[in-house]
């Protein structure tokens, strides 16, 4: 399909995140989808616990379910699927797609880091693409995640990763560029933004579903839709990370693709009209904290058909946190 060009957001770059990135993105899948069924592979059980000492996030943002190591470097699981409305017509928001396989190649990073002990496993660029044709209705049942990573350089790791149906039916195919920070490294560099729990704080229990993000003063200014998010409350950032509340960048996705999805729906000449992701491009540059505000945009750079192009990004105070490329197709 091809790409709308980019646009300039006008924002300044900090380079805490930038410095440590990979020069370039390794091609991912060169033509043919990963994790093609070869052989029966010997799997190995991954707890929870054993996975959260090593990529440092925890429940609830780690929700992966019957992790198993298939390999090096291989790792397979559940994935869940957790009641949501909306107008985006996949099986599994593009948002939770980013959350779940992005932690899933984290953990199959994990499996062949050269170094020992805990270690942030920072998604510095992703990019997620619908397999699917639609629409499909939202999923029922959990379904399948698999991923393969390596490591092209010292701190940094690469992970290749598919959704499917249980059935073995693809929906979505991602890439992920990380750049690996010892938890030492991690808290040396971000001691700044520590926030020691309060006594009252309630703990996080399986029974209660973490809140989805809610953008507020949204404002339209020709092809360009606004709002923000904030102060972002620790509630949002449980699990991700531990002592340093940052809001995910999963939550950053949502906010950004359902700014985009609402302007698709005005421009249609109705308040709302059904779409899925076909494909979304993703670059963090910072982090945004627990107690900082959240400006999201998202700009319409060109309409083809039912394909919607869209330059979106996410900052703090003019510093930008992420941008993202996105294609979404209308449905109506």
């Amino acid at each position: 399909m091809e790409r709308a060009p980019r646009s300039s957001t006008g924002m300044s770059f900090t380079p805490a995140i930038s410095t440590l990135a990979t020069p370039a993105l390794m091609t991912l899948w060169g033509g043919h989808l990963p994790f093609a069924p070869e052989r029966e592979k010997l799997q190995r059980e991954l707890g929870r616990l054993e996975l959260f000492s090593r990529i440092c996030v925890s429940e609830p943002y780690f929700a992966l379910q019957e992790v198993k190591g298939e390999g090096r470097g291989e790792v397979v699981a559940r994935l869940p699927v957790e009641p949501r409305s909306g107008m985006e017509c996949s099986p599994l928001h593009a948002s939770e797609v980013y959350q779940h396989l992005s932690v899933l190649g984290a953990c199959a990073a994990s499996l062949v880091n050269p170094s020992e002990g805990p270690h942030c496993y920072l998604p510095r660029r992703a990019w997620v693409e619908r397999l699917h044709e639609g629409p499909l209705p939202r999923a029922i049942q959990p379904l399948h995640g698999s991923a393969k990573a390596e490591f092209n350089q010292r701190r940094t790791a690469i992970a290749h990763a598919l959704l499917s149906e249980p059935d073995g039916q693809p929906l979505f195919a991602m890439g992920v560029d990380y750049n690996v920070l010892h938890a030492e490294s991690f808290v040396r560099l971000f001691q700044g933004t520590r926030q020691d729990p309060r006594p009252e704080s309630p703990c996080w229990s399986p029974a209660v579903q973490v809140p989805r993000p809610s953008l507020r003063d949204v404002v339209r200014e020709g092809e360009c839709l606004r709002g923000t998010l904030g102060p972002v409350g620790v509630e949002l950032c449980q699990g991700h990370f531990v002592l340093f509340p940052v809001l995910p960048m999963a939550a950053v996705v949502e906010g950004l693709c359902g700014l985009a999805g609402t302007l698709l729906g005005q421009g249609e000449g109705q308040q709302s009209a059904r779409y899925f992701v076909t494909r979304g491009d993703v670059r963090t540059e910072s982090f945004a904290h627990a107690g900082e505000t959240v400006r999201f945009d998202a700009h319409r750079l060109a309409v083809k058909g039912r394909d919607h192009y869209f330059d979106c990004w996410a900052s703090v105070e003019g510093r930008v946190v992420a941008v993202m490329e996105l294609t979404l197709t209308c449905l109506d």
